[in-house]
């Protein structure tokens, strides 16, 4: 941890529009979430920053997701209307960060989009459309829903393997979680373990082998915190995580 009273928190950023502008931005779930669970400062990581810069002046990196997709450049294949929309800078600041985090052994929590990253930056692939595969899912967001709790509301259960961490950081076999991806995990980034699958068989959650703490979940425990059961269990043991950095 560097010289500082309390670990900080970069939280990944992505590109919206508004009146024309481009900004960059992130939910406050994310932020409530760290607030909550954490009580940690926490500062946003521009698209653009080197990430020898923001490994430098950080003590943990929050992933988070975006209704963009890691362009399939990245991982070999050519991009479709399936693989949109895209935010590239968003890409060329996460993937090498990402890297340079797990190499400095900086904890890393991974969410969605973030999550994604995660598997592309240590030499995975997606999937553009899980929900076109065969005897899956559909792990979309409920088209129209009638209000937010619906929207973020738990979707399947995710498995977790008798010896993997995640089922120690969360204290049972299965969890009931949100879903609101179109794309997931196809081939699986080295050194990375499987912690958690959907009944579809479907990835939900990885972790790196090499690294003291560096999760990635498919679902959003920033959301509905209340009523999420995996939200406490991991965001404290990110806090714990960051506490020995």
């Amino acid at each position: 941890m560097t010289d500082k009273t309390l670990p900080l928190i970069g939280i990944t950023s992505s590109l919206h529009i508004s009146r024309d502008v481009g900004m960059q931005s992130v939910t406050h779930f994310y932020l409530d979430a760290v607030k909550r669970y954490m009580g940690f400062p926490a500062i946003l990581i521009p698209a653009g920053l080197a990430p020898e810069v923001a490994i430098s002046r950080l003590d943990g990196i929050l992933l988070t997701g975006s209704r963009s997709n890691v362009h399939p450049s990245h991982y070999g294949q050519t991009p479709t209307p399936a693989h949109e929309p895209f935010d590239e800078a968003r890409d060329a600041t996460t993937l090498p960060l990402i890297r340079a985090a797990i190499a400095a052994d900086i904890p890393v929590l991974a969410i969605c989009r973030g999550y994604q990253e995660l598997n592309v930056a240590c030499g995975g692939s997606l999937y553009s459309a899980v929900h076109e595969l065969p005897d899956r899912l559909d792990h979309r967001e409920p088209k129209d829903p009638p209000n937010q709790d619906v929207r973020f509301g738990a979707n399947h259960a995710v498995h977790f393997p008798e010896d993997s961490t995640l089922r120690t950081i969360i204290g049972a076999e299965l969890a009931q979680v949100n879903s609101l991806h179109n794309q997931a995990i196809d081939k699986l980034g080295d050194n990375l373990r499987i912690e958690a699958t959907a009944p579809d068989g479907t990835i939900e959650a990885i972790r790196h082998t090499k690294a003291r703490f560096c999760l990635g979940v498919q679902w959003h425990p920033e959301h509905q915190p209340d009523n999420n059961t995996t939200s406490q269990p991991l965001f404290t043991a990110f806090k714990t995580a960051l506490l020995k950095n």
